[in-house]
């Protein structure tokens, strides 16, 4: 590894360090293994995901293709080249986001992302890529918890915020700044043209929603691990994340690989005197890394999946956020594993109604706040969560309501005006537990408590 032990490898040493650096992980860092076949040669999870894509649109795949960083941008090019007709483009989406989502399920991450992902200096990534496998490879440890992510997409509404605000002691974060495949109404960059107006928007878009991921970026040094930027590529992401002129910043850009275009390399060499870069190796650069920084340390006790707590998404008007978070707190002592709570776990840049939809689904309960303040809104997010967890429950034989009712007095239908009729009724058929300003009874603690033993998983997927 002597192509490591330079001034460069130094420089980034230090800024590591000083806890400066924001790792930006590009195609070619998502190294992947078959779950079936353990043992097997790590594998770049896009060249899986282009050759299925080609096939299924009847081109050849071609190794110019399979073996370039930015398989994906140019596979859909030569497919859009040689297939036209109205509504081609979000065919093609639609078929990537499906190919990533079924590759996502048979592979997991080769030992190097785990490691990069790992090191503990790393706590901002910025993901160059639409899927989930950066997620995949963070697993809980005694030093982080909890994983935040925000997207970026040009669709989004121009009020909306998808800024990612600072990290706790314990949570990591990830910036997908080319879109995500989880939301393909959204969308997310599957060709160059597309990556270039994702750029150009981030751009315009920065000082009202990003005002905080765009200061860490142009504040800190990056890391570019297995980005292999094409020129004009190279150029439009690295002038993004910079506040003054390439020439005249003063922070620093390490590219790993070193920048393998001709061109990018002759302008970054006479115009970007910070930018460095190692050759060699992408696995060996993160076993030195990881050898000089360290990694993670597991946890010390391990919830057994066998015995997985349920989980339950809490739905509640804004007026009782104090309440439903006690609530949360105490269900999360009598054993559920996660809680859901929209105020905590919707992260600036998801699509919101995707993202509740998918929490909803994926919960083993529903636990519905009612109250006169939700009673007297004719409009709230949970009125949607809550027809929402009703249309499941037609499919549910098991459990999955548990209302909750925070007034001083009992709930009941004759208490309310709105819930009481409609679809939401249906609350009032089961027993609504009743805990004034959120403090549960120690009876009803007891209930919920049983219900978390008694629970077997995967109870209505």
């Amino acid at each position: 590894m002597n192509e490591f032990n330079d001034a460069n490898w130094f420089s980034l040493g230090q800024s590591i360090k000083d806890g400066n650096v924001i790792p930006v992980i590009g195609p070619d860092a998502l190294m992947v293994e078959l779950k079936d076949q353990p043992g097997s040669s790590p594998k770049p999870f896009y060249r899986l995901v282009t050759t299925d894509l080609l096939k299924t649109f009847q081109i050849e795949p071609q190794t110019e293709i399979l073996d370039h960083t930015w398989a994906l941008h140019k596979a859909v090019t030569a497919m859009l080249a040689n297939k036209s007709g109205p509504g081609i483009e979000q065919c093609i989406r639609r078929e990537v986001s499906r190919l990533i989502a079924h590759y996502s399920n048979i592979v997991q991450p080769a030992e190097s992302l785990r490691l990069l992902v790992g090191i503990p200096a790393f706590t901002l990534f910025v993901s160059l890529t639409p899927d989930k496998m950066l997620e995949h490879a963070m697993v809980p440890s005694d030093d982080f918890q909890e994983i935040r992510v925000s997207t970026f997409s040009p669709r989004d509404a121009s009020g909306s915020l998808a800024d990612l605000s600072r990290l706790r002691q314990g949570e990591r974060g990830i910036f997908q700044i080319l879109g995500s495949c989880t939301n393909v109404g959204s969308g997310f960059a599957i060709h160059e043209e597309d990556a270039l107006e994702y750029l150009y928007r981030l751009q315009s878009d920065a000082a009202r929603r990003f005002s905080n991921i765009l200061s860490e970026l142009r504040r800190r040094d990056k890391l570019l691990i297995g980005c292999n930027f094409p020129d004009w590529l190279g150029r439009a992401m690295l002038r993004l994340v910079n506040d003054n002129r390439l020439y005249a910043k003063d922070t620093s850009e390490f590219l790993c690989p070193s920048a393998n275009d001709a061109g990018l390399n002759a302008f970054l060499t006479q115009y970007s005197p910070n930018t460095l870069g190692f050759e060699g190796r992408l696995d060996e650069f993160v076993q030195k890394l990881v050898h000089t920084f360290g990694t993670v340390s597991p946890p010390q006790k391990q919830r057994s999946t066998d015995h997985r707590g349920p989980t339950v998404f809490v739905s509640y008007a804004s007026e009782n956020a104090k309440a439903a978070r006690r609530i949360a707190d105490t269900l999360l002592k009598l054993g559920f594993s996660d809680v859901w709570l929209d105020k905590k776990k919707l992260i600036g840049g998801d699509d919101w109604s995707d993202r509740i939809d998918e929490a909803i689904e994926k919960s083993d309960f529903f636990l519905p706040v009612l109250s006169r303040e939700a009673d007297g809104r004719p409009k709230g997010v949970f009125w949607r969560e809550w027809r929402i967890a009703l249309k499941l429950l037609k499919d549910i034989k098991d459990a999955f309501l548990l209302p909750v009712g925070i007034d001083p007095e009992p709930s009941s239908k004759d208490h309310y005006i709105r819930i009481s009729v409609g679809d939401t009724a249906e609350f009032f058929k089961k027993h609504v537990i009743h805990a004034p300003g959120g403090i549960l009874s120690a009876e009803d603690c007891e209930t919920l408590r049983k219900i978390c033993g008694n629970f077997q998983g995967d109870i209505h997927d």
